[in-house]
């Protein structure tokens, strides 16, 4: 239902934007939508393989097919509000149902789990375009907004990574945006319309991340308000749009209560979802620490939070590249003078920049900062650019000097980007995919290993999905709902000790060992043949098999 409702919000958006280009077509949007073309070719380009995978979102992409085929996700939870993940620590639910239906049509694999949120990316700098040309902003300034937002190392990385929280900030801006583009209508019926389709997906932020709860507790409060003081909203508009969030909402709501109070935190079936148990919490790792001096902890955090920015890196990989970070660094000068511009003028649109901020407050102080956790900062970071661009943007020498300048900027960062293959902890290299099936393990009785990669089960499993059910009869502590994570086997994999020379190994077997592991024990037995080598993510294997012999 999600995927149906993107693709056809995707097509309308274009439908809008060639008939309100009738009456506004001129160089400067032609240009812009060039741009906007550029952009669509830059984030389905090597969509597969860049960035390398993270395992939050590998683990979220097998849950996402589990719950499309299956109906329960890799835990067996039937139609989750929340899942409960690889160890029991959560992930948010909404990406995984939206790309779940792309799976049903096209398949399974990383292209088609990513692709979702390429078209959620795309759908909302093509509703700018449209909301900004509704505004009748001049097609100059259109332009530099275009040009700002798709070339932005940012919102081309995270548009580009399926991990279920980087769906949450285009759910607050696509929102916002309808909610914008409804004021433009004249007729009751359509701008109602668009105001509901605004105010339900702006409520979606609650199921793509859990850091979104924070945000719309100030956020949704402060846009109604905004709305209602400049005369863009009734006060029968404002109720109806409560009422729907109030229904939105509930539900999870409910589950982040009872995930937070311990004798509550149980599964339970609730109408027609499932509230999982937790079993671990990722508070310690993306919240400050409320022990002893609480004021000392917030004011570190603060200063660490200004220090990434200023720093222009969260050290991440998938989040930043070194030497050019999240934002280009000759972009803090006109992030100044938009902030100082939108506080003087506060028109409706620096209004709603200036709410953005302060709804950040509450993350800012408690939720540790990186480009992840601080997540809703960036919109509002690249409106307050693009203020700060078009305030400067006069003689024909500075626009010049300008689209130069980030030509080769974008230019820059492409060329590094799309060549970078490094893999960090907790990344999967998606070829394996092509070297397990090469190497045909599926044609074996058991799959022996001893490895230096603690993530190489979940690895396999996300990668070469099979189903939940028989993953969850396989693995350690099998169907267990208190021990979820997959140490030593699952399927036909079962770890070994390559030191162990007494252990049984069945007959028709493959045996990959960690070179780093592989003490020469292996080659000695009379019951083994070495076979070659093989790379499997970012460590070497040697390969042997069982000889007739066994």
């Amino acid at each position: 239902m999600l995927a149906y409702g993107l693709i056809i919000i995707f097509i309308l958006n274009i439908i809008y934007a060639v008939y309100n280009l009738k009456e506004r077509l001129n160089a400067w949007n032609i240009v812009s939508i060039i741009g906007m073309v550029a952009f669509s070719i830059v984030l389905l380009f090597k969509l597969e393989t860049v960035p390398t995978m993270f395992f939050d979102e590998a683990n979220g992409m097998y849950d996402s097919w589990a719950l499309s085929k299956y109906g329960v996700d890799s835990n067996l939870n039937s139609n989750p509000i929340y899942l409960q993940s690889f160890a029991g620590q959560g992930q948010s639910i909404l990406y995984a149902r939206l790309a779940g239906t792309f799976f049903k049509i096209l398949g399974y694999n990383v292209y088609v789990y990513r692709l979702p949120l390429v078209l959620v990316s795309l759908t909302s700098i093509i509703l700018l375009f449209n909301v900004l040309n509704a505004f009748n902003i001049k097609s100059k300034g259109i332009f530099l907004t275009i040009m700002v937002f798709c070339t932005s190392p940012w919102l081309i990385m995270v548009s580009r990574s399926g991990m279920d929280c980087n769906i949450s900030p285009f759910m607050v801006f696509i929102g916002t945006l309808l909610l914008l583009l409804s004021t433009r209508f004249k007729v009751r019926e359509v701008r109602l319309l668009v105001g509901i389709l605004g105010i339900f997906i702006l409520g979606l932020t609650a199921y793509s991340y859990s850091v979104g709860w924070m945000y719309l507790l100030i956020f949704i409060p402060g846009i109604f308000w905004v709305f209602y003081l400049s005369k863009n909203i009734s006060v029968k508009e404002l109720l109806l749009y409560i009422l729907i969030l109030l229904l939105e909402l509930i539900p999870i709501m409910l589950f982040a209560i009872r995930s937070n109070i311990t004798t509550l935190n149980k599964t339970v079936h609730i109408f027609i979802w499932t509230y999982p148990k937790l079993l671990s919490s990722r508070a310690s790792e993306s919240m400050i620490s409320f022990d002893g001096d609480v004021l000392h902890n917030i004011v570190k955090n603060v200063l660490d939070g200004g220090h990434m920015f200023l720093n222009n890196t969260d050290g991440l990989p998938w989040n930043s590249i070194p030497g050019i970070g999240a934002y280009y660094p000759i972009m803090l000068p006109f992030l100044v003078i938009g902030m100082l511009v939108s506080l003087y003028r506060r028109n409706l649109i620096d209004k709603l920049l200036i709410l953005g901020c302060i709804s950040l407050i509450p993350i800012m102080l408690i939720v540790i900062p990186n480009y992840n956790h601080w997540i809703f900062v960036h919109f509002v970071v690249l409106g307050f650019i693009t203020i700060g661009i078009n305030e400067i943007f006069t003689s024909k020498k500075v626009q010049l000097a300008i689209i130069i300048s980030y030509s080769i900027l974008f230019l820059n960062f492409s060329s590094i980007y799309f060549q970078q293959r490094n893999i960090a902890v907790g990344q999967y290299d998606v070829n394996l995919i092509k070297t397990i099936k090469r190497l045909k393990t599926k044609n074996y009785k058991k799959v022996y290993f001893d490895t230096t990669d603690y993530q190489f089960l979940m690895m396999i499993r996300d990668l070469i999905p099979i189903s939940p059910y028989e993953y969850q009869a396989t693995k350690d502590n099998p169907n267990s709902k208190e021990i979820l994570t997959v140490n030593s086997k699952f399927e036909n994999y079962q770890m070994i000790d390559s030191n162990n020379m007494n252990q049984s190994i069945e007959k028709n077997s493959l045996i990959l060992i960690d070179v780093k592991k592989d003490n020469g024990n292996l080659a000695k037995n009379k019951k083994l043949k070495k076979v070659g080598q093989d790379k499997i993510n970012s460590e070497t294997y040697n390969v042997y098999k069982t000889t007739d012999k066994n």
